[in-house]
């Protein structure tokens, strides 16, 4: 795999911690040519990174980590049955670029998701303590 020669040591447990939660970590999948940078495949279990579309640009690294963190939050929410985590919204203020990001990721998915759980995912894609935390309290 490509993406993990760029991974931070948070990155690297996070990766492992999905893993462990019985799902497929690849990249550069046939989805990838459909303007993701990462997702979750739910029927399959499959947590997939779209490093041709994130390793072009000059923050490739932290735009890689964000989206590890986001898609590992999704992970969090499937192990709660695709419910949301359960953050109160006004704890997750987010900027208004994430906001409108939220409105694309939801034209994207194949699945029927809410907004909140979009807004809980792009708030917690630069926390990967959180993140851990999470996947530690929802997939084990």
């Amino acid at each position: 795999m490509i993406f993990s020669n760029y991974l931070n040591p948070q990155a690297r447990e996070v990766i492992q911690i999905i893993r462990k939660a019985n799902y497929n970590v690849v990249e550069n999948i046939s989805w990838c040519t459909n303007g993701y940078a990462g997702g979750i495949i739910r029927e399959n279990r499959t947590f997939f990174i779209c490093t041709h579309n994130i390793l072009d640009g000059s923050s490739a690294r932290q735009s890689l980590h964000e989206t590890i963190y986001h898609e590992a939050a999704h992970v969090a929410q499937m192990c709660r049955g695709l419910r949301p985590i359960g953050i109160p919204l006004n704890a997750m203020p987010l900027p208004w670029e994430k906001r409108v990001n939220i409105k694309k990721s939801l034209s994207l998915t194949k699945n029927n998701v809410s907004s909140i759980i979009e807004h809980e995912a792009y708030w917690l894609e630069d926390k990967p303590i959180e993140v851990v935390k999470y996947l530690r309290k929802f997939c084990f």
